[in-house]
């Protein structure tokens, strides 16, 4: 993913998520905000997680929607739908690892567990 493209979607103001209206391979158009972006060196291809703004059929809600990503010459983003089973399958693998180990990170994290007080009023964690 180039790099205005990283800071496009992947904004460091936590305000505001960034919305991107896609199309994958289809007429349908529909809003979605992207999570997560992952290079899998063994399929030699770049995907993305991302969240519907709005229901979108036959997606639950809160449910991540997987593409391959990619950039046309002038590097404009590119979304696909991923058609096969065990590539989807080892996608949806690669991305529960990740937001298994962010999250972890997340919670582990001295300065996360320093602040939890100003969220949960009266809560002290010592690290």
């Amino acid at each position: 993913m180039n790099n205005k493209n990283k800071n496009l979607f992947f904004n460091e103001s936590e305000d505001e998520a960034v919305i991107v209206t896609i199309a994958p391979g289809t007429d349908d158009e529909f809003d979605v905000e992207i999570i997560a972006a992952l290079e899998i060196e063994e399929l030699s291809q770049e995907y993305v997680a991302v969240l519907p703004i709005d229901p979108v059929e036959d997606v639950g809600e809160d449910e991540l929607i997987l593409f391959k990503y990619s950039e046309d010459e002038e590097g404009n983003p590119e979304f696909e739908g991923i058609e096969d089973d065990e590539e989807l399958q080892s996608v949806a693998t690669a991305f529960e690892q990740y937001f298994s180990e962010a999250t972890n990170e997340l919670y582990n994290d001295e300065d996360y567990l320093k602040s939890i007080g100003s969220y949960v009023p009266g809560i002290n964690i010592k690290p």
